[in-house]
């Protein structure tokens, strides 16, 4: 079975990657059968840059796309899941033209939802760490009391 997925390319804390048609076997970073694009997460919008009508012609052939590059693809055109699902395979005029994804409104919401999740994660870690202290001095308070008592 072929997979379409990312292939990792770039330096340590400095990603970016292919999107690539592997044996669903190969290694993550290994030899594959066709390079359909590229996706680079660092930069402002992040690029994404995938040839439309190869990807269509390899999900037709029964490659299974996995879900980051199903997102990928959701994003250079939004309906496309579901165009290939009713059978609507017509290429459109600008599927070649590479396309760079998120517009200012875009990129606020995100960023509001990012720092509303860190916030909330942030507590939670808090919370259980005031939690696990709590039960770490409860647990000292009871050995220390039974230690004394056996002294006795």
């Amino acid at each position: 079975m072929l997979r379409i997925r990312l292939a990792r390319r770039g330096r340590k804390n400095r990603p970016s990657y292919r999107v690539v048609v592997v044996p669903s076997r190969a290694s993550r970073d290994g030899r594959y059968v066709d390079h359909l694009g590229y996706y680079n997460p660092l930069v402002e919008p992040s690029l994404i840059q995938i040839d439309i009508d190869k990807t269509r012609k390899w999900l037709m052939d029964g490659a299974q796309p996995t879900d980051r590059v199903w997102k990928l693809l959701e994003t250079i055109q939004p309906g496309f899941r579901d165009s290939l699902k009713s059978g609507n395979i017509e290429v459109t005029p600008d599927t070649n033209v590479e396309n760079t994804v998120a517009s200012n409104e875009a990129d606020s919401d995100s960023a509001g939802s990012k720092a509303k999740s860190k916030a909330k994660a942030k507590s939670k870690a808090k919370a259980k760490s005031k939690a696990k202290a709590k039960s770490k001095a409860k647990a000292k308070s009871k050995t220390n009391g039974r230690s004394k008592s056996k002294a006795k």
